[in-house]
Parts: C-alpha cells; sequence; structure tokens
C-alpha cells in the first residue's frame, strides 16, 4: 500500500474520530441542553473563532505547503517551523487580549465567553499543519483518538442539565488544547531546537500569509457569520436549529474533505517534478472519486432527513429538519470546492483564483444574512448558504474550465452517478407513499440499506469502472487470499 493511499486512510480515520464521537454525543447533548443553550454555545464559539482565524493569517494551508516543500532537510525544516510558529503565536496572542477586552465589554454571557478563551489557547500550540506538512498523519490519528475519547467520555459523565452548559464549554475547549499540547511531545523527533526568528524572516513569511489571507479569512466569515448574524438579528434558539442542522451536513462533508487534506502534499510533490501533467490527471480523477461517494450519500440523506433528523436530535428540533434539507447539497458542492483548492489553487500558489471566489462569496453571504434572516431565522440562513457555495462553486469552474476534461468526465461515468443517483432518490420518494414503518430508526435503515443496494446495482449494470476497480482490486483478492489460506491448511493435513 502507497503512501498516499495510507494517507487517506488515516485522514479519513482522523475525520471520523474528530467528527463520529462528537457526534454520537449531539442526541444527548440536545436533549439535556435544548436549542437555546446549544445556541449561546455556538454563537460564543463563532465569535471565538473569528478572532482566531483573524489571526491565523492564512498560514494553516501556508504551513502544510512551505513544510512540505523542505520536509527532507532538518535544518530548513527547522528554521521553517519556527519562522511559522513563532509568527501564529504573536498574532494569536494579540487576538486574545484584543478578544478578552471585547467580552469584557460588549457581551452579556460573560463566563461564556471567557471560557471559549481556551479556543485561542489550544490554536496557540497547534501544530497540525506541521504533521500534515510532514504527511504524518498516522501521529495526528493516535491524538485524536486518545483526546477525543476522553472528551466523548466526560460529555456523559459530566453533562447532566442545562446549567452545565459551562462545564460542556470546558470540555470542548479543553480537549482540542490537550490534543496540541499531546503533538508538542513528538516535534523533536523531526526538528531540533526552536529557533529565534528575525523580524525580517517573520514578515517575510507574514506577506506570504496575507496572499491566503483572505481566502481562509473569508472561509470563516460564511462559515461563522451566519452564527453570528443569526445571534445579533434573531434568537439563540435559532442560532441551535441552524447549527444542528448544519453540523450532521458538516460530518459528511468533513470525512470527504479528509481526501483533499491529503492530496494537497501530493499535489506539491507534483508540482516540484513539474508533472503537470499527472497534476490534472489528479484533479479531474479526484471529481470522479468525489462524485462516485458523495452524490449517492446526498439523495439518501435528502429522503430520509425529516425522519433522522427529528430521531436523531429530539422532536424539539424539528426546525432543524428544513435546514438539513436545503444543505444537504453542500456535501458535493463542498467536497468539490475544497478539492480545487487543495489538488490545484493552493499547490500551483494561484492565490488570486483561490482567494477571489471565497471573498465573492463572503460579501454575498453577508448581504443574503441581512436580507434573509429577520424574515425567516434559520431557514434563511440556510438558503444564503447554500447560494453562497453555489456562487463560490461556479467560479472556480469558470478558473478550471481549461483544466477540468468534462469529455473525459462523461466518458468516465460521471454522469451514470448522477442518473443512477437520481433514480435512487424518485424511488425513495415514491416508496415512501406506500410503504412506511412506525418506526423513524426502521425507516432510516430501510431506505439507506434500499438506497445502497440500488446504487450498486446500477453501477454494474452501467459496468462502472470505480466499482469494477474495486471488485476485481479488492473484493476478488480477499477471495483469492481466504481461498489460498484454505487450500495450503488442507494440503497441510
Amino acid at each position: 500500500m502507497n503512501s498516499t493511499v495510507k494517507n487517506i486512510i488515516y485522514m479519513v480515520l482522523q475525520q471520523f474520530i474528530l467528527l463520529f464521537l462528537p457526534l454520537l454525543t449531539i442526541p444527548y447533548v440536545s436533549r439535556i441542553l435544548g436549542p437555546s443553550e446549544i445556541g449561546i454555545v455556538s454563537y460564543s464559539n463563532s465569535i471565538v473563532m473569528l478572532f482566531i482565524n483573524f489571526a491565523l493569517l492564512g498560514s494553516e494551508y501556508y504551513g502544510v505547503r512551505e513544510i512540505a516543500k523542505v520536509k527532507d532537510d532538518r535544518v530548513k525544516l527547522t528554521h521553517m517551523f519556527s519562522e511559522i510558529f513563532t509568527v501564529r503565536l504573536t498574532f494569536l496572542t494579540g487576538s486574545l487580549l484584543i478578544y478578552l477586552i471585547l467580552s469584557y465589554v460588549y457581551f452579556d454571557s460573560k463566563l461564556v465567553f471567557y471560557l471559549q478563551c481556551i479556543n485561542l489557547l489550544a490554536y496557540m500550540v497547534d501544530i497540525n499543519w506541521f504533521f500534515q506538512g510532514m504527511e504524518q498523519f498516522k501521529k495526528i490519528l493516535i491524538r485524536n483518538i486518545i483526546i477525543k475519547l476522553i472528551g466523548f467520555i466526560s460529555v456523559f459523565i459530566f453533562i447532566k442539565d442545562e446549567s452545565d452548559i459551562y462545564i460542556y464549554i470546558i470540555i470542548l475547549a479543553l480537549t482540542t488544547f490537550l490534543g496540541n499540547i499531546f503533538l508538542l511531545f513528538n516535534l523533536p523527533k523531526f526538528i531540533d531546537s526552536v529557533k529565534k526568528t528575525s523580524v525580517a524572516k517573520s514578515l517575510f513569511h507574514v506577506r506570504n500569509m496575507l496572499s491566503l489571507f483572505m481566502a481562509g479569512f473569508s472561509i470563516m466569515i460564511y462559515i461563522l457569520i451566519d452564527k453570528i448574524m443569526l445571534g445579533m438579528l434573531s434568537t439563540t434558539a435559532e442560532v441551535g436549529y441552524y447549527e444542528q442542522g448544519q453540523r450532521i451536513i458538516n460530518v459528511a462533508v468533513n470525512v470527504v474533505a479528509a481526501f483533499n487534506v491529503v492530496m494537497l502534499p501530493k499535489a506539491t510533490q507534483l508540482i516540484n517534478e513539474k508533472d503537470n501533467k499527472s497534476l490534472v490527471a489528479l484533479l479531474n480523477t479526484s471529481i470522479l472519486n468525489i462524485a462516485f461517494i458523495v452524490l449517492p450519500i446526498f439523495t439518501t440523506f435528502f429522503v430520509v432527513s425529516s425522519d433522522f433528523i427529528t430521531w436523531f436530535l429530539g422532536d424539539q428540533f424539528q426546525r432543524s429538519v428544513f435546514v438539513g434539507q436545503v444543505l444537504a447539497p453542500l456535501i458535493l458542492i463542498k467536497a468539490i470546492g475544497i478539492m480545487f483548492g487543495a489538488v490545484y489553487f493552493i499547490p500551483l500558489e494561484k492565490n488570486k483564483e483561490y482567494t477571489l471566489p471565497l471573498v465573492v462569496g463572503a460579501i454575498v453571504n453577508i448581504v443574503l444574512n441581512v436580507v434573509l434572516i429577520p424574515g425567516f431565522g434559520s431557514k434563511g440562513s440556510a438558503f444564503a448558504t447554500l447560494l453562497t457555495e453555489l456562487i463560490i462553486l461556479l467560479i472556480q469552474l469558470y478558473y478550471l474550465r481549461k483544466i477540468i476534461k468534462v469529455k473525459q468526465l462523461v466518458k468516465d461515468g460521471i454522469l451514470k452517478y448522477i442518473g443512477s443517483s437520481a433514480i435512487i432518490m424518485i424511488s425513495l420518494i415514491e416508496l415512501q407513499k406506500v410503504w412506511s414503518f412506525t418506526s423513524k430508526f426502521e425507516n432510516i435503515l430501510i431506505y439507506s440499506v434500499i438506497s445502497v443496494v440500488l446504487y450498486i446495482i446500477l453501477l454494474v449494470l452501467f459496468r462502472d469502472k470505480i466499482l469494477n476497480t474495486f471488485i476485481n482490486k479488492f473484493l476478488k483478492n480477499r477471495v483469492h487470499k481466504v481461498y489460498n489460506q484454505l487450500f495450503h491448511r488442507g494440503s497441510m493435513k
């Protein structure tokens, strides 16, 4: 198994730990705290994350890219880490001071906002970007397993009623902080002691980070601004409805996005080798892989979302159903958009092409939220987010119009995935009219199984290449291995 495949597996497992363990606490926390308390946690977290991302200056992707370039030279690696880490620490310290002043002067629930400061401290010692650039995904995975398990167990032990909202915030923030501290102990294996950085070097990195800053900050703006504006223009309960509906969608988005994070070092390597043909092939193959995986997930979720969300969150989150249905297409839209950045725009340092769609998206999102939130609350925010993501993707596609081989994508089978998913959606919707169970869980389970089986049957009939490759390389090898083991044992006897 080559390193890229291993890293993909590690990153998918990491996203499982980061997202699915907390996801398992959502039904419990939703029922204990309720929409309003969930809303104030989300609102305050969005504020602190805004400060964090303003201070990071685009250093996340920048750090991965620059570390990947010098990972084989320990001396250069030590200096590069020291310089980037110093810049991040300096700006995050300044951001912490401003945040504390604002929390004291402006916000009512002061203790909630003070406790969120732990997140700022966590990012001060965050070196995930270093290990991603080094392609040391296994270390990140081990860290996340240990820390997230502690956080997972703590939620069920300590959260008993609405008054435990402060303990809940501490658990969420402290697990991030402890996880980042854990990685620091692995650092001496790769670099020497942190070096003192000159002002000139720091300014050099700041200038380069700023080219990615608008893109990264714009992402955060339209990720966070909806919840911030909901908190300001509506109620914390509306923030809670939106947060939980969006959170379910983000689980699927981030699992698929794990593939894209792994592709950044790979794309950087191809660029360093000046292998543009392989880079273009990687981009187009990634589109196919995303469509193959994501389209049936989106269609199935859309059909079962009404049962799933109320079963999962509780009946008090009925308003989250509409949010989840509107945001469901983001599973596909964001997966493709993030991939474009990780595989093409960022490693090729096409900062204008990467940044402009996100800046436009952030502006559009703010305008749409101002218009839609006062009248429609969480539903308005959901529509604003969907339209924003569509606009961003369309602008990215315009920039890539000469790179994406549409005819080849059609030839390789993308229409099969679209057509199969459409057939699944229509079939499930019609089936729901004549066949339904009294149990929501039974509905979710049965329709999901039908969806998977129908998708596989359709792709087998269409002779899909990706499915055939999987069957030939994985299933047949497994059957052959089992056969050899049985045959060998039989001969030994």
